[in-house]
């Protein structure tokens, strides 16, 4: 029920001190142990909680940008920590149609590594070197309060400007949710 996980991170700041790193993750849908490296596919982590409402907000457009964008890159469900069982996991993907693959980082090491603090968060991670970091899009301006008209889309921005490789013109945005506990 655990995968190992070995992402390369050849960044400055990483290459210091280390070259490759293992996170144990717990995968959500399967019976059995699988070692998993990484191809050389881009991989949006998203870092979600079943209990945050704007995870389960998120589901559709989470669903609508693996669908789009599904056969380039690679889209991962992480949800941090040990506070939620497998089941609750489950229930949440099934209630919201969450169609990607789900771990569970019980130790949080991914999470603390990408140094993710707000769920949800996403992690856009393209040959160990992170493309974007941050909310999906500004839908939320504070927790409980939405716009209602959603007028950037920072997630499919990145995606669609990898792609057509254009330079990503927003990398870094505040993600507003739920603290990771």
């Amino acid at each position: 029920m655990s995968l190992l996980l070995m992402l390369f991170f050849p960044s400055k700041a990483f290459l210091q001190t280390i070259n490759k790193e293992i996170f144990r993750l717990t995968d959500i849908n399967k019976n059995s142990d699988t070692s998993f490296v990484p191809s050389e596919l881009a991989t949006v982590y998203i870092f979600l909680s079943p209990e945050c409402p704007l995870c389960q907000n998120y589901t559709k457009d989470i669903n609508a940008l693996a669908k789009q964008y599904g056969d380039k890159i690679s889209f991962i469900g992480i949800f941090p920590g040990e506070l939620y069982e497998s089941s609750e996991i489950q229930a949440f993907a099934t209630k919201y149609k969450l169609n990607i693959p789900l771990f569970r980082d019980s130790n949080l090491n991914l999470t603390n590594f990408l140094h993710v603090k707000i769920t949800p968060t996403v992690t856009f991670v393209e040959k160990g070197k992170v493309i974007y970091f941050g909310a999906i899009d500004n839908w939320a301006i504070d927790l409980g309060k939405k716009r209602t008209v959603t007028t950037a889309h920072y997630l499919a921005d990145a995606l669609r400007q990898h792609l057509s490789k254009q330079a990503i013109t927003i990398k870094k945005t505040e993600p507003i949710g739920c603290i990771i506990n």
